[in-house]
């Protein structure tokens, strides 16, 4: 099958369109959503298209020409209204962070075949294994911030949304069959808690980039002004940081410390475009940081050591976990996750009277017995 017979979106690109979808949105029990966002290419990411589909018609809606979308507010929030979303953890969180909406009654088709215990969870092999249709995963990492968009595009961006009602129609029926419902409405609705998106920048970040702790302390100064340096023309381009350089490139320059153009074009990765363009700019940033002292590491918050009985306490849980999904046939995490087993291990490490209060009422209901009966031995 493809979706040659599905008819194209209504694409909405004003305010006065977007109210009267809205009236046809608030008449469906059920709206299946999506994003698209800009953020491999922008230097602060932001919600490019909002895909919405009813069970009859797909609407998106460019919110760079809409600045208006009050009308979404009430129905994201309106208990009535279920919305679906895949993997809708990242869609959330971006529509937080960029209009402050709250979200209630949700279902997550990614979070449910999980639950199920599918091996394949993206949308395209769900859709795929469910109605016999493929969908392009041409356009995943598009410049969605673009405009204007091709028709291809927005095919693409429909799709998303398109089968979704129907397929959380189907893996609902399934998640009922199997017992499972009441633990996949316990992680939707932890979806609907899922704070925003942060825009900070951290200044710190450098710490943290993969490979520094090899360096040597010399190059900590060169590094942290070439990270301070990239921030700062990323925003001046409007360009995700990477983009600028990636961090790989910043600490083998931070390691090289070069001296001249020449010893520069000789870090790997460092390429002629980047030639041409920084090497100025970086020579002075080396040059200006090369005999600073080495900066002293920030405070972070004090995270609490675990105890031998702690770990002893965990690492049981783990291997039971390990054993109880491969039973089920699920991915250990939607046994427990991985967050909730410490909190169990450092419940009973307590000598809490109650420690299994750590788990939801399903899991409980699940697995507390079993749990109980695990931990009196261990």
């Amino acid at each position: 099958m493809t979706t040659a017979a599905v008819l194209p979106p209504i694409f909405i690109t004003t305010e006065a369109e977007l109210r009267e979808a809205a009236e046809d949105f608030r008449s469906s029990p059920r709206l299946a959503i999506d994003t698209e966002s800009n953020g491999f290419y922008a230097w602060r990411e932001r919600v490019c298209l909002i895909q919405i589909s009813t069970i009859d018609r797909d609407y998106i809606v460019d919110p760079l020409a809409v600045k208006d979308l009050e009308p979404l507010r009430p129905l994201l929030a309106d208990a009535s209204i279920e919305k679906v979303f895949h993997a809708g953890e990242y869609d959330v969180m971006c529509l937080k962070r960029d209009y402050g909406f709250e979200f209630v009654n949700l279902f997550d088709t990614m979070i449910a075949g999980r639950l199920l215990g599918f091996k394949e969870l993206g949308l395209a092999k769900l859709i795929e294994a469910h109605f016999s249709v493929k969908l392009s995963k041409k356009f995943q990492k598009a410049d969605w911030g673009c405009r204007p968009l091709s028709a291809e595009q927005v095919r693409y961006a429909q799709m998303d949304t398109h089968y979704l009602l129907r397929l959380s129609e189907n893996l609902e029926a399934k998640l009922a069959q199997a017992g499972r419902l009441e633990e996949a409405r316990e992680a939707f609705q932890d979806l609907t808690e899922t704070g925003p998106q942060s825009r900070g920048f951290d200044p710190e970040g450098w710490w943290d980039i993969r490979g520094r702790s090899a360096a040597p302390d010399a190059a900590f100064p060169i590094l942290r002004d070439l990270y301070l340096f990239r921030e700062r023309e990323a925003e001046r381009r409007d360009r995700a940081s990477f983009r600028i350089m990636p961090d790989h490139l910043l600490l083998k320059i931070a390691v090289a410390a070069p001296r001249t153009k020449e010893e520069l074009a000789k870090v790997p990765g460092f390429s002629e475009y980047l030639r041409q363009r920084y090497s100025g700019k970086i020579l002075e940033i080396v040059h200006n940081a090369r005999h600073l002292p080495a900066p002293a590491r920030p405070e972070r918050e004090p995270s609490e050591r675990m105890s031998a009985r702690e770990r002893k306490l965990l690492g049981d849980l783990k291997l039971w976990r390990k054993t109880r999904a491969e039973a089920e046939g699920l991915d250990p995490a939607a046994v427990l996750s991985g967050s909730v087993l410490r909190e169990l291990a450092s419940r009973v490490a307590r000598g809490e009277a109650d420690c299994l209060s750590a788990l939801s009422p399903a899991k409980r209901l699940r697995y507390g017995e079993e749990l109980s009966r695990m931990l009196k031995g261990s």
